[in-house]
């Protein structure tokens, strides 16, 4: 039995081997292999553009701040706000300084005659070049010789200025200066013949303006000894129209007008 028993066990073991050998060698499977990781290269970030300077700096106190616009943007302007109309001696007194004397001014282009419908700034819009006008163009008639207590046109007296005549503008208002002018005036002997005096609220109160054609001298108050010397350099021959000039006792007797 133990023999058998031996035998029996022998044989199931070669028959185990046997089989075993019959059997394809299995291998062992291959280990699959990792791809290498791929080192992405770093995107440098982009240098960030610096913030603009302020141009409004913060000013040290007492100091006062100005902004500063960039060069691209426009500058703001403002309106001025709204006023009332300002009088004609408000627009003199910023617009029509005194002098130092006599002045002679430029003739302006033309010194035709144009409708007495018209004003100046109907024909020109810029008016005359200066204030008393010295030259340009007016109505075909002209003013008597004489001392206004009104005003009368530039239009008219302007064809006066044309004969060689002197304007005495004023704008005074005490009677005791317009007495003055009146005495400073009358006794010059070629005024009676040359000279017309009338009032003129387009200059400063307190001034007086004299202006033969192409000459200018505006002062403030009644210099008779100023006067008298324009009229002694200046003698009613400087108009274009007449050589020795043409008196003004030829003109209109404006006494009853209330000016223009």
């Amino acid at each position: 039995m133990i023999a058998r028993s031996a035998l029996g066990t022998a044989g199931i073991l070669g028959l185990f081997l046997t089989l075993l050998g019959c059997q394809p060698t299995m291998e062992p499977a291959p280990t699959p292999q990792a791809e290498p990781l791929a080192i992405a290269t770093a995107t440098p970030l982009p240098t960030p553009t610096p913030l603009p300077t302020p141009t409004n700096t913060i000013a040290p106190p007492g100091d006062v701040l100005t902004p500063t616009l960039r060069p691209t943007e426009p500058p703001v302007t403002f309106a001025p706000a709204a006023t009332s109309t300002p009088t004609p001696t408000e627009v003199a007194a910023a617009m029509v300084p005194p002098t130092d004397g006599p002045i002679r001014v430029e003739a302006m282009p033309s010194r035709d005659h144009f409708p007495p419908q018209l004003k100046i700034t109907d024909v020109i819009p810029s008016g005359y070049s200066t204030v008393p006008p010295t030259s340009g163009r007016h109505w075909g008639a002209w003013s008597d010789c004489g001392f206004y207590n009104h005003p009368l046109p530039d239009e008219l007296l302007v064809h006066n200025l044309e004969h060689g005549n002197i304007i005495v503008s004023y704008n005074l208002t005490s009677d005791a200066e317009v007495a003055a002018l009146r005495a400073a005036v009358e006794a010059i002997p070629l005024a009676r013949e040359y000279a017309i005096v009338r009032r003129y609220l387009a200059i400063p109160e307190g001034m007086v303006a004299l202006t033969t054609w192409g000459v200018l001298d505006r002062m403030e108050g009644v210099d008779p000894a100023r006067i008298a010397k324009f009229f002694e350099d200046y003698p009613g021959n400087t108009g274009p129209e007449f050589a020795n000039g043409l008196p003004c006792t030829t003109g209109i007797d404006m006494t009853q007008s209330s000016g223009g």
